[in-house]
Parts: C-alpha cells; structure tokens; sequence
C-alpha cells in the first residue's frame, strides 16, 4: 500500500499552486459577476475623482461625486455620478464604464450596446436620465436649467456608430470641461452652489440613500409594469 504521506508529496504537493491558482481565479469571477455594476461604478468615480477632478484648476472648478438629491418629482432621491461647479456652469456628468459598439439617438428611449460575437444589451438612454439629474439639482440649488451643462462620458473603450450630441463623449473629459468658456455663473453663485453640495454630502447617510434609491428605482419599475 502507498504511503498517503509519499502520495501528497509526488503527486499533490507539485501541483498545489495550480490548484490554489485556479481556484482564486473562480473566487474572483464569482465576486466579480455578483458586484459587476458595484466595481464598474466604483472604477469610473476612481477614474474622474483621481484624473478629471486632479488635473482641473482648483481656483476655478470644484469636483463632487456620488450625490444623492431629491428627485424634482418628490419621489424620493435620484443618484448624481458626477458634478462639477465653475464660473462656466455646472457640470452634470452621467459616466458609463462600457465597451463594444453603441447605438443611439437623442430623443430614443432605448440604446444599444453590441459586441463582434453577436452580443446585444440595451440600457436606458443617458441623456433623458441625466435629465433628471439636472433638473434635480437645478431645483435642490434653486438655480434655473440654463446653469447646467450636462455630459454623458463613456469611459470603457466603447466606440460610437450613430452621430450623437456634442456632449457625450469618448475621451478626454478634462479637456471637454476647459474647453466651454462661456461664463455662465457669477462668484456669488459658485460660492452658495459649491456651499449647498458641500453641505449636502456632510449630511447625506450614503448607505441610507442608496437604499432609498433602490427601493424607489424597484418601485417605480413595477408601477411602470
């Protein structure tokens, strides 16, 4: 009879690391398909907080991420990726972590996303969702619409086959940024925006919110059928 000591030691032990080497690896795909929309979300704050906000003039524009406001409805709170406060208006950033091919149009309820092996997924159309983020702040802000400059930035590498507006972009978000010129907001008005969004991220319960978040979302999904 074989020594179970000697087996371990010729047959298991040397491939030991292959084992463990596999095995992380489906630990990692499982955690990874269960929080996919969690990690992409939290790669796409990481890439404007640490890029965008760094490489902006401090003097002159002031970053926030992952706020929750009001919805301009009363429907509980709708939940802003990105908004940066300037003279030159406020910035309204709707980030997407998305690759392959996509497909839209401005007045489209649906866009889509498709990849070369075939694979197509559609999502709501960015632009009427940061609608809402705009009005929403607009009225937490008291400030009206013509304040606000929206941008919808993909970020994944996805490339555009339909023409769409000059405010949803692929690149280079800083540039896009410090490159509107057009004075929009007085210092005065900077000031009480970057004091209101201040305030509101000191008060906001993050966990909280994004529970009220997701409740509201579930449940105007089920109205809508």
């Amino acid at each position: 009879m074989t020594d179970p000591n000697v087996l371990f030691t010729t047959l298991v032990k040397p491939a030991l690391p292959i084992f463990l080497l596999v095995g992380g690896l489906y630990v990692v795909r499982f955690v990874y398909r269960q929080f996919k929309s969690s990690i992409k979300g939290s790669l796409g704050e990481t890439l404007v907080t640490q890029g965008t906000f760094r490489l902006l003039d401090k003097a002159r524009y002031r970053g926030f991420s992952d706020l929750y406001v009001p919805r301009p409805d009363g429907d509980g709170l709708t939940q802003v990726d990105h908004v940066v406060v300037s003279p030159f208006g406020i910035f309204v950033i709707e980030t997407k972590n998305y690759t392959g091919w996509i497909y839209g149009a401005e007045h489209q309820a649906k866009w889509t996303q498709t990849f070369g092996s075939g694979g197509k997924f559609s999502f709501q159309n960015p632009i009427w969702q940061n609608k809402l983020h705009l009005r929403a702040l607009a009225q937490f802000l008291k400030l009206p619409e013509s304040k606000f400059r929206s941008v919808i930035f993909f970020m994944g590498g996805a490339t555009f086959k339909t023409e769409l507006p000059k405010y949803v972009i692929d690149t280079s978000l800083t540039s896009y940024i410090t490159g509107i010129e057009e004075v929009l907001l007085q210092p005065e008005e900077v000031a009480a925006a970057n004091a209101a969004l201040v305030n509101l991220v000191k008060e906001t319960n993050k966990r909280a919110a994004r529970r009220e978040h997701l409740t509201g979302m579930k449940r105007r999904a089920k109205v809508r059928g």
